[in-house]
């Protein structure tokens, strides 16, 4: 037993030389003269005010502190960078655990001058969505000859802080194949399904903006297309008369069937914002949500699909085409084209083929699929994209609903039918939506010898 204590103490004792020789290599390139003095720092993550690297547990179940995983809010796992302003060098770098002192002190003398320090979790600064948070302090000081010079950092959100939610009357109202995309105006984009409801996300914080863009693809249970383009905009007499996008900024979104009635089914939005920095929650008053697009709360009733005024063309559909193994296979697409959009394209394929489905199972298109939504269908959406039937440019048009002309290209697909041999009838069933027509059509391929 003794001879395990002695191995232990000496392990012990090996890890404080290796961690004060690391502190040591740190600093070594900060050269000191005669004017020097020291930097104290005083370091903490912060979160709806609360200093979470201090506190000793969980508050108000996570609601306060955020259940965050202990390396982001732990600060002996943050990278600390000390610059001279003044030169632009780096003097210090490394860990806050490997910079501390015996006493568990971050104490980094410095020579005579103007300096900056900062912290954060992890280099977030160019990740545009990420699920993990972004904490971040930066703050310049001065240090003089013979001084210590104490600076309190506090890290805190350098992102803004997104999450969805849909109330009970939603799920009642809608299928769960719903589909919801968060932007930030910016190129930082989040698609919400059923299976990332109430998960947090974090977005690059925009320069200049002042609103988050919401857009809904969903389906009724009663087999009705809705979609809905919703902005959210900041409140002007925002906190610290901030009316712009923050740092710190916390939107939480829920879905509801506001606004709608026996006649008409519509979805609306409510959101709350919190301000991390301070603690404070206000919601979006609703004159600050604006709605674009077929299904507006409180709006008429939209005509059934292909009433009411003609908005979408088509071409292509119906056709037959006749193919041999032997033969070649002309070109076979479909164009389409509307002002508002295509904002769904749905593909169903059949055949009087026995081996057929086992091929159309193993690209998952055994299932009808929506071209405009395949964020539940990775599989289907790689075969896609690999058959070069849509590529991920377009499809990401398709799914914000605002393409408003494509040519859907199927002759790759239907070129395997003759080249593996599957004699019979194949039936490509499209239907074509762009919100408030809907056309549909079949594409027969016979494929004999």
């Amino acid at each position: 037993m003794k001879r395990y204590k002695g191995l232990i103490w000496l392990l012990g004792l090996m890890i404080g030389f290796s961690s004060c020789e690391m502190r040591d290599e740190i600093l070594e390139k900060n050269e000191l003269g005669e004017n020097a003095g020291t930097l104290e720092l005083n370091l903490t993550s912060v979160y709806n005010g609360v200093e979470m690297s201090r506190a000793g547990e969980v508050v108000d179940n996570g609601t306060t502190t955020g259940n965050f995983n202990e390396e982001d809010i732990n600060v002996d796992g943050y990278t600390l960078v000390v610059t001279n302003t003044d030169t632009q060098e780096e003097v210090a770098k490394g860990l806050v655990s490997e910079l501390k002192n015996a006493d568990g002190k971050v104490l980094i003398p410095l020579n005579e001058g103007n300096y900056s320090v900062k912290a954060y979790n992890y280099d977030g600064a160019n990740v545009s969505v990420s699920e993990r948070p972004y904490f971040k302090g930066e703050q310049t000081f001065s240090v003089k000859k013979g001084i210590s010079t104490n600076v309190g950092l506090n890290c805190k959100l350098s992102c803004i802080e997104m999450e969805l939610g849909v109330t009970a009357s939603f799920l009642e109202s809608f299928n769960d194949d719903y589909s919801i995309t968060v932007d930030n105006g910016d190129n930082a984009n989040q698609v919400f399904n059923k299976d990332n409801l109430g998960k947090k996300y974090y977005f690059q914080t925009p320069s200049q903006k002042n609103s988050l863009n919401v857009s809904v693809k969903a389906t009724s249970t009663e087999g009705n297309f809705i979609e809905l383009v919703a902005t959210v905009q900041k409140p002007a007499d925002a906190e610290g008369g901030i009316a712009n996008l923050a740092d710190g900024d916390s939107f939480v979104i829920n879905l509801t069937d506001e606004g709608s009635t026996d006649s008409y089914l519509s979805i609306g939005l409510t959101v709350d914002l919190t301000f991390t920095e301070v603690g404070e929650t206000i919601e979006i008053p609703v004159e600050n949500i604006t709605y674009d697009g077929p299904s507006v709360p409180g709006g008429e009733t939209d005509p059934e699909p292909g009433g009411g005024e003609n908005t979408l063309t088509v071409t292509g559909i119906p056709a037959t085409y006749n193919l041999t193994t032997t033969g070649t296979v002309p070109a076979i697409k479909v164009d389409m084209a509307s002002e508002n959009g295509i904002k769904s394209l749905i593909v169903a394929i059949s055949s009087d083929n026995e081996t057929f489905p086992g091929l159309l199972s193993g690209l998952d298109l055994l299932e009808p699929f929506d071209l405009c939504n395949l964020e539940d269908r990775p599989e289907a959406k790689s075969t896609l994209v690999g058959l070069k039937l849509i590529s991920e440019e377009v499809y990401a048009q398709l799914h914000a609903g605002t393409l408003t002309s494509y040519t859907f290209e199927v002759t790759a697909l239907v070129g395997l039918l003759p080249q593996t041999g599957l004699l019979g009838s194949h039936e490509f069933k499209l239907t074509i939506s762009d919100g408030n027509e809907t056309k549909e059509g079949t594409l027969t391929v016979n494929v004999t010898e």
